[in-house]
């Protein structure tokens, strides 16, 4: 007879995280993209301030894009201007968080994270968290826009 304790071991092993290597970039980004997208799902939305740097940000790149929403700017990008954006992402990402402004470096990498996503489709999670996190960025578009439309309707 299997002893109870052994099997919660095992069960416990199964669900445990897998253990992420350093070294290797894309493992490092489907871990950190994986907690990203948990993170938005459950906690971001209780703080408003993330949302509206998330959307605020999104909304400046689809309006220097001029297009309607974050998933057709990532589409239109030129494999140069997708280069040149996520250096400018890494960039600001990190002065922010030098600065201790990690709200805003967060907000940054979660554009970064989704402007990346779409290189990985090959692995399932990505590929099933891709579409989440752009709807979740267009939410945060929405709010953002909600946001700034009753400020200068109150003016």
């Amino acid at each position: 007879m299997p002893d109870q304790d052994n099997d919660k071991e095992t069960e416990n092993q199964k669900t445990a995280p897998e253990t992420v290597a350093l070294d290797n970039p894309r493992q490092l980004f489907k871990y950190r993209f994986v907690t990203v997208i948990g993170d938005m799902g459950e906690n971001v939305h209780k703080d408003p301030e993330t949302l509206f740097l998330i959307g605020s940000l999104a909304a400046s790149l689809i309006e220097q894009v001029k297009k309607p929403s974050w998933t057709k700017t990532k589409a239109a990008l030129s494999p140069q201007a997708y280069n040149e954006l996520l250096n400018s992402l890494k960039d600001q990402a990190n002065q922010l968080a030098a600065k201790g402004k990690t709200k805003a470096a967060y907000a940054v990498e979660i554009m970064a994270l989704s402007l990346i996503a779409p290189t990985m489709l090959d692995d399932e999670h990505i590929a099933s968290g891709n579409d989440l996190l752009d709807t979740m960025i267009e939410d945060t578009i929405k709010f953002y826009r909600q946001r700034t439309a009753s400020k200068k309707s109150m003016s």
